[in-house]
């Protein structure tokens, strides 16, 4: 068995790992990098492998970062079945248009501004998104499937977001039987709305993501408990609440948190108003998979017979939907996309509220350095959104631990509770200082030193 790491190598974006198994080539993920998509060099545009040599490719999530590159691929000569569990497909299918289209208007929009520079070609069209579509196989959780002949796969529930997936292997290697395991983005234990990560056990060969290996997040009561003071303060001051989010996954989940505040904790319930046009079709694919989440959450989140569908819940479809929410009075929330303040409807909503200091903005999703996200968690004293600076007045608050990923705490539980013994072990997706603090953590349960790759590395295992 040998693996190769083509992305998401001291880096938490670009995830694409190449397993070859008795000569046969599966890649795992095939996600966009953090780089200028329209820049000829872009690693987003070249693959260090021949994508037509591959027999198959496996989706964990439908992340853009896991998933970004397939039209590329494709583009490039794969012509082998995807497979994603059927809610990633869904996702996948809405991401990857949606992609195209900005791809498509920025194009458009950089050519306006200087008519005479040479046009601007996207990553993939449509017509490329439509090939990867034609090519998904869906595979539910806990079905064990002849991937290729002597090649079984297992799907397993990550509980990162809706449809996240291990993915297991297990093949004879002469007459030894052995299991890999990739864990895709790993989720949080305990934060309500999802199952919690699968445990897996006699694994011989693990690839594990590391992401908030040096962190350790507040648990989701406490969560709760600040979510909960920070709307009574709302509710005290006639306010809005702003809160930036990811359309996929963390949209839902404080949507799921604040329904939670409302019917559970007996908190006065508060309108809560969706800004986002992709959000919402998400959405409404998050309606339409009640046996991802779990019981309780199903009770909760049900009204009328639909998920995501309580009274006090209203989604903004339209422009002039958006800008009626600046002449509603609190108390109010507001959730719009982009998760980092640096497009969307999202950077309307600031401008608004930011100068008003009853108001409060509450991050909820991971900011990037230089991003307008990270400059208000940080607490800067004046901003620029889009082409005027104002004052940050508001209250900021900083809820971290409302991301997806796994902390170190949930990796010691998660790495514990499979029974050790494994032979080699890789870290893949984060940051070189969370990858080294998570290291030590997983070495107990590793036989060989743990490895840390670099992008290109190959490795027989």
């Amino acid at each position: 068995m040998r693996i190769s790491f083509h992305g998401a190598t001291k880096q938490v974006t670009g995830s694409a790992h190449l397993v070859e198994i008795n000569n046969r080539r599966i890649l795992l993920d095939c996600g966009l990098f953090e780089s200028d998509r329209f820049n000829p060099e872009s690693p987003n545009r070249q693959f260090d492998f021949d994508p037509a040599s591959l027999d198959a490719v496996i989706i964990s999530h439908a992340h853009n970062d896991h998933i970004g590159r397939l039209p590329v691929l494709v583009r490039h000569g794969f012509k082998g079945p995807i497979y994603a569990t059927p809610p990633t497909a869904d996702i996948l299918n809405i991401m990857l248009r949606d992609s195209a289209r900005i791809q498509r208007e920025d194009a458009r929009n950089a050519q306006l501004r200087n008519p005479d520079s040479e046009p601007l070609s996207p990553l993939f069209e449509l017509a490329d998104v439509e090939w990867v579509i034609e090519r998904l196989v869906r595979l539910p959780y806990e079905q064990p499937t002849e991937l290729l002949p002597g090649i079984t796969m297992t799907y397993h529930d990550a509980g990162h977001i809706l449809g996240s997936a291990m993915v297991q292997f297990d093949f004879k290697e002469g007459d030894r039987q052995r299991r890999f395991l990739f864990t895709g983005d790993l989720g949080r234990r305990d934060m309500g709305m999802l199952f919690n990560p699968t445990v897996v056990k006699d694994i011989d060969v693990l690839v594990s993501e590391s992401t908030y290996g040096a962190k350790e997040l507040d648990v989701y009561d406490t969560l709760l408990k600040q979510l909960h003071a920070i709307v009574l303060r709302a509710i005290r001051l006639q306010s809005k609440i702003i809160i930036p989010a990811f359309s996929l996954g963390r949209t839902q989940k404080m949507i799921h948190s604040f329904l939670e505040l409302f019917h559970e904790h007996r908190v006065k319930p508060v309108p809560i108003y969706v800004d986002s046009p992709l959000a919402t079709r998400l959405t409404e694919v998050h309606r339409e998979h009640p046996s991802c989440y779990t019981p309780e959450s199903v009770r909760l989140l049900q009204s009328d017979g639909a998920l995501f569908n309580a009274p006090e819940l209203h989604f903004c479809p339209t422009w002039d939907d958006s800008r009626r929410l600046n002449y509603l009075n609190g108390p109010l929330i507001i959730i719009a996309s982009s998760g980092m303040c640096e497009a969307g409807r999202i950077r309307h909503h600031l401008r608004h509220a930011v100068e008003d200091p009853d108001n409060a903005i509450v991050i909820v999703s991971y900011q990037a350095e230089k991003t307008l996200g990270r400059k208000i968690a940080e607490g800067a004293e004046r901003i620029q959104i889009m082409d005027r600076w104002h004052d940050l007045n508001c209250a900021v608050y900083v809820l971290d631990g409302f991301s997806g990923h796994a902390d170190r705490n949930d990796f010691a539980w998660w790495y514990e509770q499979t029974g050790g013994n494994i032979q080699s072990a890789f870290l893949v997706h984060g940051e070189p200082e969370s990858m080294e603090a998570l290291s030590p953590l997983l070495q107990p349960f590793v036989q060989s030193p743990v490895v840390i790759p670099e992008k290109g590395q190959s490795f027989e295992v």
